[in-house]
């Protein structure tokens, strides 16, 4: 069955950059939903019409999710996340005049927390994960190579881009899939930063921390840990300390590029953390 607004929805998500594979995945869940209705809610199912749609709608489909259908918490937050995409849409678009996933939020996993380097572990997953938009890949990758927002976000930064090697061949696909994401951007700004507006804005083309945090907070839940680029970085210190014991104060402060009372710091955050 179609959805409504089927069409200026998957328009919308593919101005977006999203892969056809992954919109499709939106159509699968946005189907299920109101299939879900259809079956279940007889008042809906007479007069099949957003206005009689609401947040007790959304909870009832998610809850029979996880309990029929014995889905995992990553894919409640899945479902939830295309769910708050679509409805968030079509409120910023005045098609309904209620949020009915304004209050809804995703399921905690174990590693729901500010402080976690599981990230960093499962990297090759999230760059290949294309239902996360490019904006929160590169910020986790470049967290996971040890650069801060500030940095990252800085004019300049992208001759920085323009000479990191990947790593492993999911890392090249990465950069060669994301450079062809913003060369559109690069060309209607004029500008060769790798953060920009989607906006025409020739005065300030660049992304602002606050504009990269709308994107981070769209994929937060489904993800389950903080994207904060702060804690990003302060997990990714956490990780190479634990993982290099062999390395000296002097040559640690070099390489993650701290003074000695922030090395101090963070090696006593680890030891807190065993």
């Amino acid at each position: 069955m179609n959805y409504p607004y089927q069409d200026r929805f998957q328009l919308f998500l593919n101005q977006q950059g999203l892969a056809p594979l992954t919109i499709k995945t939106y159509d699968a869940t946005l189907t299920h939903f109101f299939t879900f209705l259809m079956d279940n809610r007889p008042e809906f199912a007479a007069e099949p019409k957003l206005k009689n749609l609401t947040e007790s709608d959304v909870r009832a489909f998610l809850t029979a999710l996880k309990e029929d259908e014995k889905i995992t918490l990553s894919t409640y937050n899945k479902n939830l996340s295309h769910l708050n995409r679509y409805f968030r849409y079509l409120f910023t678009h005045q098609l309904i005049k209620i949020y009915p996933t304004l209050t809804i939020h995703g399921k905690a996993t174990s590693n729901n927390k500010r402080l976690t380097t599981k990230w960093l572990e499962k990297l090759p997953d999230i760059l290949q994960d294309e239902h996360l938009h490019f904006y929160t890949r590169l910020t986790i990758f470049l967290s996971s190579r040890g650069y801060t927002v500030s940095e990252f976000l800085a004019p300049g930064f992208e001759n920085v881009w323009n000479k990191l090697s990947p790593t492993s061949s999911t890392e090249k696909q990465f950069i060669a899939n994301f450079n062809q994401f913003i060369r559109p951007l690069q060309e209607l700004q004029h500008s060769s930063r790798i953060f920009l507006k989607q906006r025409f804005s020739p005065d300030n083309p660049g992304l602002s921390n606050a504009g990269l945090h709308k994107y981070l907070c769209q994929d937060e839940s489904y993800l389950g840990f903080s994207l904060a680029p702060k804690f990003l970085h302060q997990s990714f210190i956490l990780y190479e300390l634990g993982h290099h014991p062999e390395l000296s104060d002097g040559q640690l402060m070099e390489k993650l590029r701290l003074d000695p009372a922030s090395l101090l710091y963070y090696q006593k955050q680890l030891i807190n953390r065993k």
